[in-house]
């Protein structure tokens, strides 16, 4: 019934150097306008659906502060998105997809759409997702079928450059929607989770992991011969060997591996006290989302 009650942004621990832009208040009343132009005669049921997954995440049942007494649930939540914390805005924001009121109200992608231009209208650090969809094996009246289903919800990441995100990030998260990248799409969404929450070793880990699965995907489409334990070097020289990818590609792409071998845990760390400073996790993001747009223009 309550299904990932707890992974939304606030509980998603940030280690942020320095204070984000606050969130403004025209950016809260856009989003709750944008709210009742999509729901329209739903928009109380999706605020009720709302207050009841904010009220089990705080663990209290009237949410706004200093609310009246008999405040009913929809302005109680309406207040609450006026005034709560920055974090809490943004999970509810994230808890909208999961309401089975938004769900029937209309063009998703367009409503993404919207927040994201919210968010650049303020200059706001953050960018919305769009919902991850999978195709499973089902039965329609008996007979084996096909059917979508929602792998991973919309959730808000951080952005920490425009032209990084808009020409590596986000083109990268696109293309890992398509069926045969989920495993590294799910790879890189962690490693960006990591570098929120400033566990840089971890981010740098997953950012690699996101590297590997990407060429396996690409070698078994093409039919290169590998195997699943193949390295992120012998990978690579898989590709290149077999497609047109130029060979002088080898060391900048296999410098994303070095840097998890030398300072992740990957490979236990010995007597060493790994340390990796954010600027080296957010080199690595970025440079693992290139690589991965080079490698499937080039071979997927």
């Amino acid at each position: 019934m309550l299904g990932n009650i707890f992974d939304v942004f606030s509980r998603r621990k940030r280690s942020d150097k320095e204070p984000l832009k606050p969130i403004s208040a025209t950016f809260r009343q856009r989003f709750v306008m944008l709210v009742k132009d999509f729901t329209d005669n739903s928009f109380y049921d999706v605020l009720s659906e709302l207050h009841k997954k904010l009220s089990y995440l705080h663990g209290k049942s009237v949410l706004s502060p200093n609310a009246y007494q008999g405040i009913g649930i929809e302005d109680d939540v309406y207040n609450y998105i006026l005034q709560c914390d920055d974090a809490y805005l943004l999970d509810a924001i994230e808890y909208l997809f999961q309401t089975q009121s938004f769900k029937r109200s209309g063009d998703e992608y367009l409503f993404i759409k919207h927040i994201n231009e919210f968010f650049a209208v303020d200059d706001l650090p953050y960018y919305l997702t769009d919902t991850v969809w999978e195709e499973v094996d089902t039965y329609f009246y008996g007979s084996p079928a096909k059917s979508r289903q929602i792998r991973e919800f919309p959730k808000v990441i951080r952005k920490d450059s425009d032209v990084l995100h808009n020409t590596a990030v986000e083109p990268a998260l696109v293309l890992l929607r398509k069926p045969d990248l989920l495993n590294a799409n799910e790879e890189f969404m962690l490693a960006l989770d990591e570098y929120r929450k400033g566990k840089y070793r971890d981010s740098v880990t997953k950012c690699c992991s996101a590297l590997e699965s990407t060429m396996k995907v690409i070698c078994a489409r093409n039919k290169y011969k590998f195997s699943d334990k193949d390295t992120a070097g012998i990978l690579l020289k898989t590709i290149i060997t077999s497609s047109d990818l130029d060979s002088f590609w080898e060391q900048p792409i296999m410098l994303i591996a070095t840097i998890r071998n030398r300072l992740s845990y990957s490979h236990g760390a010995g007597l060493d006290d790994k340390n990796v400073p954010e600027h080296v996790a957010k080199y690595s993001i970025n440079a693992v989302a290139s690589a991965i747009l080079l490698l499937c223009d080039e071979a997927y």
